[in-house]
């Protein structure tokens, strides 16, 4: 009877030992790939996957995603994780867009260029002319590729602003943007936008700024007359206002 009993025990404890065997190959992950939902890279689909030796071999279910996606994202910079898609047995994808470098800040003669992440992701000698927003900080030390301006007055500002940019940077061409320059350097209260056409936009104060951009801009798409000099001012109030005059003193302090 103890026999017996010593016998179930053993095949209990045998069936368990195959069972975690077993689902620790079936369920070891043994393939990662990458996909952009919106860019077709292959440069940059490796440059994801370049840590990917570090999860070959692990459970797909102790995968930690939260820790995936912040060593993706600090890696590389212009990318926004959207997923990590656990494609069972042993399959992991890592789901990313694109962050388009809609930007670039000058500083000491050279030009960076980097995306609404802040990562700064590229620097020149010459500026990437009308395909980008020129944006104007008051920065206390050079930045460096692969660092982040996301410390920079007016950052937090932009950043709520380019949902209102998405539907309204490009006019007619895709290479040509229709905002010339965001100025955060000129005031610590209003922001400067000079667009393309001609006309200077003036938000007054940072709170609430991509509002007060998408009030400005449905202005400027609505009066064609408006676009090509003047000032546009928009407040927290719901009106916005027209004046056929630039402003002399943004337009002197920028001489």
């Amino acid at each position: 009877m103890r026999n017996k009993r010593l016998l179930i025990i053993f095949g209990v404890l045998l069936s368990l030992t195959l069972l975690i065997a077993i689902g620790s190959a079936v369920f070891s992950i043994r393939t990662v790939t990458a996909y952009c939902y919106n860019y077709d890279d292959d440069v940059l689909i490796e440059r994801v996957l370049q840590n990917k030796s570090k999860l070959m071999g692990k459970s797909i279910f102790a995968l930690n995603e939260d820790a995936l996606i912040e060593e993706v994202e600090k890696n590389v910079g212009g990318i926004k994780v959207i997923n990590i898609e656990r494609l069972f047995p042993n399959r992991v994808s890592i789901n990313f867009i694109k962050l388009y470098d809609y930007f670039e800040t000058k500083y000491n003669g050279f030009y960076y260029k980097f995306g609404i992440d802040g990562r700064i992701v590229d620097k020149q000698e010459e500026s990437a002319g009308e395909s980008v927003i020129n944006v104007k900080f008051d920065l206390d030390e050079e930045p460096a590729v692969d660092g982040t301006l996301a410390a920079a007055k007016g950052f937090s500002a932009l950043q709520s602003m380019t949902q209102r940019l998405e539907n309204l940077q490009y006019a007619g061409s895709d290479s040509t943007v229709i905002i010339e320059c965001i100025d955060f350097s000129f005031s610590d209260s209003t922001i400067y936008i000079k667009m393309r056409s001609g006309v200077l936009i003036k938000l007054l104060r940072y709170e609430n700024a991509d509002i007060k951009l998408w009030k400005a801009l449905s202005l400027y798409m609505a009066k064609p007359d408006y676009r090509r000099s003047g000032t546009i001012i928009a407040t927290d109030a719901d009106r916005v206002d027209y004046s056929p005059y630039i402003d002399n003193e943004y337009e002197e302090g920028n001489l």
